[in-house]
């Protein structure tokens, strides 16, 4: 049964792709989710799960038909909506509130400053220091040193850090000025700069999680706006990426090394467990979890933390102790609903989260957007492109991601159902005033 994921997914991606005659969001995702089940399989034929496990030792997984089929249906729910774009019709990425889109930029780019200026005396020592040491520190609940600093500055200055996870934001708006509207590279670069804040941040605790959402965006953007990429910034994207792969790759090495050198599977094991147990941690979850625990902290986090004072981060020890296994390990987008919510729970959330994609994409093929639906498209499509590992809007501090993107998706409706309105109120007019002045001649 452990095969089928995989079988069923690289089936996936061929069919979309072939469909489609080219590659889009949708085959992209399906691709990771491909990948992700080969390593399962390699996992699995390897015995790297009988040694210490993914979640207990000695577990062996039973990969029951119902969680392999719900894993693999309630994916592809998540996924079909995002084949409705097709990146090679794309004509038009509209940009309708340009200054305050501007403002926003401008913002965030402040953000990326402020960030920099917290994390720069600590990133030297980080690179010299022991990766498990800082990871074990972070999970006893010892806060960086840039989270130290940033308390003793003045109130915006730490509002500006909290909110620094919007700063992802900067990727589609780097994308957007400098592919579409053919902005100078100069002014464009410093959002592309800045998006890596959430890295440079995630950096201060050995945290490799944040480096891999922020490959899988930039590639989600690479497919979203292929169009229009030209060859200045083809050549610009290829010229400065070289050199950030490698530095990324030497230090998720480096904290892969340090965290799993003392492991029985050693680093190669440990890191093709990190990649393939979404599919074995879903089907551990749905024999395992006690149906009668609910929990809405993870998929409501500014709700649960305004009105009930909680949050994912501050339950998790609790709920762990509930379950009898621990609760924080990777198993999909839709393996953290199940934990969440249950089996039912995650079948309406799969159904009402592609209905929303629904929504905001509008229709097949269509041939124009504007920046506020592509801000919007790019917020939930981090949901199953990072859902190989887990749902990615569980913080207040992740979830200003797609408050913002909802900020502009709403007001370029509103912005565009007014100008429609004023364009008919001048036609109507220009009628009424038409046989005045015919009369009057």
């Amino acid at each position: 049964m452990y095969l089928l994921p995989f079988i069923y997914f690289a089936s996936l991606t061929f069919y979309l792709w072939n469909k489609h005659k080219t590659f889009d969001v949708s085959v992209y995702m399906s691709l990771l989710f491909s990948i992700t089940s080969f390593c399962c399989v390699l996992m699995v034929l390897g015995g790297f799960m009988s040694g210490s496990g993914v979640l207990f030792d000695g577990w062996e997984p039973e990969f029951g038909f119902v969680p392999t089929v719900l894993y693999c249906g309630l994916i592809t729910l998540t996924i079909i909506p995002f084949s409705f774009i097709r990146p090679e019709k794309l004509n038009t990425i509209g940009n309708v509130h340009r200054w305050l889109l501007l403002a926003f930029s401008l913002f965030i780019v402040a953000q990326g400053v402020v960030m920099v200026y917290l994390v720069g005396d600590s990133i030297s020592d980080l690179l010299n220091g022991d990766f498990k040491l800082l990871k074990d520190a972070h999970y006893s609940g010892d806060i960086s040193p840039a989270d130290v600093k940033m308390l003793t500055m003045p109130m915006p200055i730490q509002a500006m850090y909290l909110l620094s996870f919007t700063t992802l934001l900067g990727l589609p708006l780097f994308f957007h000025y400098t592919c579409v509207e053919k902005r100078s590279l100069w002014l464009t670069t410093p959002l592309l700069f800045v998006s890596i804040s959430p890295i440079l941040r995630g950096m201060l605790i050995a945290d490799r999680t944040e480096i891999i959402h922020y490959a899988l965006m930039f590639f989600f953007c690479l497919v979203l706006f292929q169009k229009f990429i030209g060859r200045r910034e083809r050549n610009f994207l290829l010229a400065g990426s070289v050199p950030v792969i490698l530095v990324g790759a030497v230090y998720f090495i480096a904290v892969s090394a340090s965290r799993f050198e003392d492991t029985d599977e050693g680093t190669g094991g440990s890191v093709l467990e990190y990649a393939g147990q979404s599919y074995a941690n879903f089907c551990y979850f749905y024999d395992n979890h006690d149906p009668n625990l609910y929990y809405i902290e993870r998929e409501l986090p500014l709700t649960s933390y305004f009105l009930l004072k909680k949050q994912y981060v501050d339950t998790k020890e609790e709920r762990t102790a509930k379950e009898g296994f621990f609760i924080g390990v990777f198993a999909s987008h839709v393996g953290s609903w199940l934990l969440d919510v249950g089996v039912f729970g995650t079948i309406f959330l799969s159904m009402l989260f592609a209905a929303v994609c629904c929504l905001v994409i509008g229709q097949y093929n269509r041939t124009a957007f504007d920046i506020g639906d592509i801000l919007m498209i790019f917020a939930l499509g981090a949901i199953p492109t990072f859902g190989i590992f887990y749902y990615r809007y569980y913080s207040i501090a992740t979830a200003f991601v797609y408050v913002a993107a909802i900020f502009f998706y709403i007001l370029s409706k509103y912005n565009f159902v007014w100008n429609s309105r004023s364009t008919e109120l001048a036609t109507e007019s220009a009628e009424t005033m038409e046989p005045e002045k015919t009369e009057e001649t």
